[in-house]
């Protein structure tokens, strides 16, 4: 009875979310999708302030609305929220990190560009609750993510050892351990 009860606050607390947000959302959606194929749209919308911002409103309503979606209980839910939180926190202090030894920017905008993969990945696995098929291409952002990403690295003169390091330890290991801790 009472998981009833948690599952209809958390429906309603992404209704209002949602409709307080609708705009800003859609606006979201739509630069995301925008700018999903080129890093110059990527850094435009990255540029203007309100685009920004609505892009991040529209994945922090998107995100837990496909977590919710995809998890059987309440419980894997709040564990799922809590270690993307701590694995987004992670990886926010360690690009930070590279900035700062690297006098560079450059891994602040990959934080900042991997909201637009996340978007639309999000909504594939919302729509995987549908569909299995759908979740499946969760896979298409996440690859062009790292095409985006291994263009701005090296634009900004990284070696290719540098950028499978970062790869490895950044991308690949994080999902890797989350994997095994669940299956």
């Amino acid at each position: 009875m009472i998981d009833r009860y948690v599952d209809m606050g958390i429906v309603i607390v992404l209704v209002l979310f949602f409709l307080i947000a609708t705009e800003r959302i859609i606006e979201g959606l739509w630069r995301s999708v925008w700018a999903f194929f080129l890093l110059k749209r990527q850094e435009e919308v990255d540029d203007e302030l309100t685009l920004s911002q609505s892009r991040n409103i529209t994945a922090l309503f998107i995100y837990p609305a496909a977590l919710f979606a995809v998890s059987p209980s309440q419980r894997i839910f709040a564990l799922m929220l809590i270690g993307s939180i701590a694995y987004l926190a992670v990886k926010y202090a360690i690009r930070a990190l590279l900035d700062y030894v690297n006098r560079t920017d450059c891994f602040k905008f990959i934080g900042r560009m991997g909201i637009n993969y996340l978007i639309p990945a999000s909504a594939m696995l919302f729509l995987g609750r549908i569909n299995i098929w759908l979740s499946a291409l969760c896979i298409v952002p996440a690859i062009l993510y790292l095409v985006m990403e291994s263009k701005v690295v090296f634009k900004n003169n990284f070696s290719v050892f540098f950028y499978i390091l970062y790869i490895c330890t950044l991308e690949l290991l994080p999902a890797v351990l989350l994997i095994r801790l669940f299956v």
